[in-house]
């Protein structure tokens, strides 16, 4: 028996397993980086608030707005581009996670590869007959094809599992959480009605009571429409039937003895109910002004409910949660700056308890946060006098603020082109770049602009412009790579309502329930009109085909006729 010949034949297949999983993890990177790089341009190419084409259509219908040819035109390409935005989106993220097991196997095979190369054994001849040695390099060769097809598998999974995400995400039309997906207002479908009236009964498929008043607007998935109201002693969430206006439940929410104590200066303008429900398809999270917060299933079942104390706010509290992963994210922006009241927090989604919280060195506000990936990062964006603050969504830790805000804060960020767009009446409207650490008030400001400016309507931003409307009904676009105003009119009404995008037109919901639908393009026009009827302060919902709007007194769905 020669052992040393032994030694080294091991030493040999050993040296060939680790060197083969270097190479194959080494072609699993390369293979990444290069999808990663394909993906990044397509994501760029095929962002809708960036397509020139698609700009340029929606220019031509401003000036020709009856063009149905220029419109289903803007229908199918638009769906083109989200859908596949959306798909790289994903793919992005996975891709990333990806590459960092095929880094982390990599890294190991080499070095091991490299210590079997640096300490050879003595050489012997080698042994006849050695089967041992035989199932020793047989091994190894499986060891490499094992990892091969490990990673190879990983990788062809990616496209599959990720057109699969973005398909399911259209194809459920979700609009689940406060100004839909990615908080900026911009619909997912384009067949949508562009006139309605409710009093002569045009477009309108059902109007139903909500029991108890509120401003929060509806979230929508699928086949279920959620609502919240409430009074001083009384809080409930409302689950109405997509198509036929049906109630299917209703809840009362409580948090127990914390819940009795309610802010007393809650004024008519907010109400007890304003912050809007958020949906994940299979639960419903809502917030109310007395700080309770609940969670139930799509049956009305209480999951968990917990009260995060009563704001100190003297408007009431308006900032609607959102669930992002398997989190809800609430900001609750109270008092003054200097009382350090202020916190984000993020609750377990399955148990309400706090994942973690994160206090605040800002005043009362009544925006909604945002998550949106930036500089290769997730980010929770939030704003309130005197900060736009991100956070990393996983930990809640500061990643970078910038000084821009003054004054209470109703208008809630978007993120578009590039920038987060944050504002409000009394500080001007700035485009910051969200690629920075720390304080970055001297360093990443692109522009400002000063002028017509909202107290309480969230901007509005696609195809390389940025629309902002006053409450008193001053209508201005601006250019998103500037900030130069491209044009400004004077609307004659007041608006809680903040703007939406759907079928290239702009829809704009006075308070008292009148609708104007403008182009959205580089002048003013306005394309068609409606009335709801009644009086509206909230934003609203859409979907497939449909419309939802909350108005004063009743929940309304917009369809067209003979649809």
């Amino acid at each position: 028996m020669n052992t040393r010949a032994d030694e080294l034949l091991k030493h040999r297949a050993w040296r060939q397993a680790t060197l083969g999983t270097a190479m194959v993890a080494g072609a699993f990177v390369l293979f990444v980086v290069a999808q990663l790089a394909v993906t990044w341009g397509l994501n760029r190419r095929s962002d809708p608030n960036e397509h020139p084409r698609l700009a340029g259509l929606r220019a031509e219908l401003a000036k020709q707005p009856g063009a149905e040819g220029i419109k289903q035109e803007i229908r199918h390409l638009d769906l083109s581009l989200r859908t596949e935005f959306f798909r790289s989106d994903e793919q992005l993220r996975t891709g990333a996670w990806l590459l960092l097991a095929g880094l982390v196997a990599f890294a190991i095979s080499a070095t091991l590869s490299a210590r079997a190369w640096a300490k050879p054994p003595m050489p012997a001849k080698r042994p006849a007959g050695s089967n041992e040695l035989q199932r020793t390099a047989l091994a190894g060769r499986c060891a490499v094809g094992a990892v091969a097809l490990l990673l190879a598998a990983a990788a062809l999974a990616v496209p599959a599992w990720t057109m699969k995400s973005a398909q399911q995400e259209k194809a459920e039309g979700v609009w689940t959480r406060f100004r839909g997906p990615r908080g900026g207002g911009i619909s997912p479908y384009d067949n949508v009605p562009s006139t309605f009236d409710v009093r002569a009964g045009l477009n309108v498929r059902w109007k139903k009571v909500v029991p108890l008043s509120g401003k929060s607007s509806p979230a929508v998935w699928n086949d279920r429409v959620f609502i919240t109201g409430a009074s001083k002693h009384m809080r409930e969430v409302y689950c109405f039937d997509a198509l036929s206006g049906r109630m299917l439940w209703r809840r009362p929410v409580s948090a127990g003895p914390a819940s009795a104590k309610v802010p007393e200066n809650v004024m008519e303008d907010t109400s007890y109910a304003a912050p809007t429900a958020a949906t994940d398809g299979k639960n419903v999270c809502a917030v109310f002004a007395n700080g309770d917060v609940v969670c139930l299933d799509f049956f009305g079942k209480e999951i968990w409910t917990r009260n995060l104390g009563t704001p100190d706010n003297f408007y009431g509290h308006a900032s609607s949660p959102i669930i992002f992963r398997d989190r809800v994210i609430v900001q609750m922006d109270q008092a003054d700056e200097e009382d350090g009241k202020s916190f984000i927090i993020a609750l377990d989604k399955t148990d309400g308890k706090t994942v973690w919280k994160t206090d605040r060195s800002a005043g009362s506000a009544w925006p909604t946060p945002i998550a949106i990936t930036a500089a290769g990062r997730e980010q929770i964006i939030t704003c309130a006098n005197p900060w736009a603050i991100a956070y990393d969504p996983g930990d809640g830790r500061e990643i970078w603020r910038l000084k821009c805000l003054a004054g209470d804060g109703g208008p809630s960020p978007v993120f578009a082109g590039g920038f987060v767009l944050a504002v409000n009446a009394g500080s001007p409207l700035t485009a910051i770049r969200p690629d920075g650490r720390g304080d970055v008030t001297k360093t990443h400001v692109a522009w400002q602009y000063d002028d017509g400016l909202p107290d309480t309507c969230s901007p509005l931003a696609a195809g390389g412009l940025v629309w902002l409307l006053t409450s008193d009904g001053i209508f201005t676009c601006l250019d998103i790579r500037s900030g130069k105003k491209v044009w400004e009119t004077d609307l004659d009404t007041s608006f809680y309502s903040s703007p939406s995008l759907a079928a290239g037109g702009i829809y704009l919901l006075s308070r008292k329930g009148g609708l104007i639908v403008a182009a959205a393009g580089r002048e003013y026009r306005k394309l068609a009109d409606g009335d709801l009827g009644e009086g509206c302060d909230t934003s609203p919902a859409f979907a497939d085909g449909r419309i939802y709007i909350r108005g004063k007194t009743h929940l309304f769905c917009i369809k067209e006729q003979g649809d």
